[in-house]
């Protein structure tokens, strides 16, 4: 039985006093500008304006560019809302920035029904994100279409609601926010002690020059291929899969720094036995072939014991290495040099992989046993720092997540 005050429309039961509408009814949309490389700067002048790329919105990128203020009629404002409209963060949602707007790129802007928090406070909501995520792999050429956004509806809340609802909602944002500011500063933190631990050691004095510059004197450089290796895994076909059993790790699974199994494949339990060369265990350390790099950090993981036994699939290669490395060692020593092997060594652009028989030739160090411990247990805390944070961050979110849902449905009135 319907709550009294609320009523029953195409996007579900809402206050009586709230309307709906399609999202090009309270919107317009307009796309940004191409503009040459050649005529774009890298320093700012009192002639020139900062020209808004998708890296601004999706990363945290030090390259900034700088355009003529010519092109003023593509100028956006700091409050205004913005979408990734090509490539593989299309439908991306951002804010917060002023400057011209690139073309790869448009602005939504709202009508005097709609305030622009409370706009960017409902395009964020889950099943907007989910609906703008089934466009991105709708095609080839990942994109959203003007056209495909119209399906949008939205419901419209007194304006003074509307502005509650901002209010509320960005309270939880600001701790949000703060919170990915201190993972940053961790992030910093380890990335600076991964470069000097992997450079200096830890207590040495005496250094030498090497073929991968400075290190320790009681240290070598080796080839990756002299102790370790790296086992990729089987194609398994979808015939083969299961509605439940033993996970498979594919490509997608491995993130940075851990397993996710958000959409997980299975394969039957007895597969364990017919291949036990590739199922996984606790520690093991596995490294994404295809497309290793995404968001500028290298998709490499240690299995946890959640994540085990486990399954590697092709193209998703397991650490090989003798007792001459300490795991933990191996892991924090290939992110570093990994990364740039893969940044200058891989192969093809729109699907770069690793090629296996190139990275057996990459120079790395190799210290002492027990200094290795000593290095991996250092970043080990870093890392368990980090942890903490960003669970206390998925906490807000999830947080956040459910206020959302109860205050656009009108559940919670403001």
């Amino acid at each position: 039985m319907m709550a009294e005050g609320y009523k029953e429309t195409e996007i579900g039961v809402i206050p009586v006093e709230w309307e709906v509408a399609k999202l090009s009814e309270v919107c317009k949309f307009k796309q940004g500008i191409q503009i040459p490389i050649e005529e774009q700067d890298t320093k700012p002048s009192n002639d020139k304006i900062r020209f808004l790329r998708i890296s601004d919105y999706t990363q945290n990128t030090d390259d900034i560019r700088y355009v003529s203020k010519e092109y003023s009629n593509y100028i956006i404002s700091n409050d205004d809302i913005v979408m990734v409209r090509y490539g593989e963060t299309a439908g991306f949602i951002g804010t917060n920035l002023s400057g011209i707007l690139a073309n790869n790129l448009f602005s939504i802007n709202p009508n005097k029904q709609i305030t622009k928090r409370y706009l960017y406070t409902y395009m964020n909501d889950e099943k907007i994100y989910n609906y703008l995520k089934s466009l991105r792999a709708a095609g080839a050429m990942p994109a959203v279409s003007f056209k495909s956004l119209n399906i949008i509806k939205i419901p419209l809340p007194p304006l003074k609601e509307q502005e509650k609802i901002a209010d509320i909602l960005s309270t939880a944002d600001e701790k949000i926010d703060a919170i990915t500011s201190q993972i940053q500063k961790a992030e910093t933190l380890k990335k600076g002690l991964l470069q000097k631990l992997l450079s200096e050691g830890i207590g040495h004095s005496e250094f030498k020059d090497s073929e991968i510059g400075k290190i320790p004197e009681s240290w070598e450089v080796v080839e990756f291929g002299k102790h370790l290796d790296v086992k990729s895994g089987f194609g398994f076909k979808a015939a083969d899969y299961s509605q439940n059993g033993i996970p498979l790790v594919k490509i997608d699974n491995v993130s940075y720094g851990k397993i996710i199994w958000e959409n997980t494949t299975y394969l039957p339990t007895d597969f364990t036995e017919k291949y036990q060369e590739l199922v996984l265990s606790k520690d093991d350390i596995l490294l994404a072939l295809n497309r290793p790099i995404t968001q500028n950090k290298l998709k490499m993981a240690i299995l946890k014991e959640k994540d085990a036994p486990s399954i590697l699939y092709q193209r998703v290669g397991k650490i090989l290495f003798d007792e001459t490395y300490f795991y933990k060692f191996v892991y924090y020593m290939l992110y570093h040099y990994v990364y740039d092997f893969v940044v200058h060594h891989s192969v093809g652009t729109d699907q770069p992989f690793i090629n296996i028989t190139k990275i057996r030739k990459l120079l790395i160090p190799l210290p002492p046993l027990e200094e290795q411990k000593q290095i991996a247990d250092i970043l080990s805390t870093a890392d368990e720092k980090l942890e903490v944070l960003i669970a206390k961050k998925e906490k807000y979110e999830t947080l956040k997540k459910g206020l959302l849902q109860k205050l656009l449905s009108g559940e919670v009135r403001v």
